[in-house]
C-alpha cells in the first residue's frame, strides 16, 4: 500500500461526513492519477489522489473551486472535499457510463466529445490563463533537459503561435477531453478537471483527438460536429486544429518525460 493512500486513509477518519467502517476500493483506469470508491454507511463518494502533482504546476484549491462552480451550472459532478495538503480530493458519486463504456457508433461518441467541447467553450466562468511556453519550459526543467539552437528555435515559433491564437480568441477549455471524461447522458456531465483553463478552442480539440487516439474518419466527424454546434465554418475548424496539432504534441512529449523520469 502506498505511502499516499496510507494517509489518505488516516484524513479520511477524521471527517465527520465518513462514518466509521468505510469502505476504500481502487478503481481501475487512471495511467497517472489513482482513483477509488469510497462507500460509507450512508453515501458512495468518488476518491482520486494527485500523483500528477510531481511534475504539474496546478492550484488545486482554485480547481476545487472552479469544479464547485462548474456542478452549479450542471457540468461537473459536485467536489466535496479537498485533502489539508491538497494530494486527494472527494467527489459525489454518479452512476452514469462514460462514452468509453457504451456499446454506440462511433458518430455517437464523436459527437457527444464535440458536444461537450462547444458547451465548455460557451461556459463563462473565470479561470487561469493557460501559459503553455511556461508550462514546456518547466518541464524541460524537471527533466534538465537542455535543448539545441534549432529546438530553441522551434520552441520560440511555437511560442509565438500559441500567444497569437489566445489573444484571438480564448475560451474556457478542457484540454484533456477523453471518453472517460463524459457521460452518455443528456445533458453530459464531465469530469477530471486539472487542466481546464482559458485557452485556445482548437487546442483543446487537437489535445482531443491525440488523448482518444481518433482515427482519421472519428476525427473529421468530431470537426464536423464541433463546427455545427459552435456555428462555425468546418473548413476554418479544420484549418485552425492543425495549427495547434504540433504544440499538442509537444506538450504532451515532454509532459510525459517529465512525469515517467520525475517517478
Amino acid at each position: 500500500m502506498s505511502d499516499l493512500k496510507l494517509m489518505m486513509e488516516d484524513e479520511l477518519k477524521g471527517l465527520e461526513f465518513i462514518q466509521p467502517g468505510f469502505l476504500l476500493k481502487t478503481l481501475k483506469g487512471g495511467a497517472v492519477n489513482s482513483s477509488y470508491y469510497l462507500q460509507t454507511s450512508k453515501n458512495s463518494y468518488f476518491v482520486k489522489t494527485f500523483d500528477s502533482d510531481k511534475v504539474a504546476l496546478l492550484d488545486r484549491k482554485n480547481l476545487f473551486d472552479i469544479q464547485l462552480e462548474l456542478a452549479f451550472k450542471g457540468l461537473a459532478v459536485k467536489p466535496v472535499y479537498l485533502s489539508k495538503t491538497c494530494n486527494f480530493q472527494i467527489d459525489q458519486w454518479l452512476d452514469i457510463p462514460t462514452l468509453d463504456h457504451v456499446d454506440v457508433p462511433s458518430l455517437t461518441t464523436t459527437r457527444g466529445l464535440a458536444s461537450a467541447l462547444s458547451t465548455l467553450h460557451k461556459t463563462q466562468i473565470e479561470a487561469p490563463k493557460l501559459d503553455l511556453p511556461c508550462q514546456w519550459k518547466h518541464y524541460l526543467g524537471v527533466t534538465n533537459t537542455s535543448v539545441s539552437l534549432l529546438e530553441q528555435q522551434t520552441l520560440e515559433r511555437y511560442a509565438a503561435i500559441w500567444h497569437q491564437a489566445c489573444a484571438t480568441k480564448a475560451v474556457f477549455c478542457h484540454n484533456d477531453l477523453a471518453l472517460s471524461h463524459v457521460t452518455h447522458s443528456q445533458p453530459s456531465i464531465i469530469f477530471d478537471w486539472e487542466y481546464c483553463s482559458l485557452s485556445c478552442p482548437y487546442f483543446d480539440l487537437a489535445s482531443c483527438v491525440a488523448i482518444n487516439g481518433l482515427g482519421a474518419a472519428d476525427e473529421a466527424s468530431l470537426y464536423a460536429f464541433y463546427a455545427q454546434f459552435s456555428e462555425q465554418r468546418l473548413s476554418e475548424v479544420i484549418k485552425k486544429v492543425f495549427v495547434m496539432k504540433p504544440l499538442v504534441e509537444l506538450t504532451n512529449k515532454l509532459w510525459y518525460r517529465a512525469f515517467f523520469q520525475s517517478r
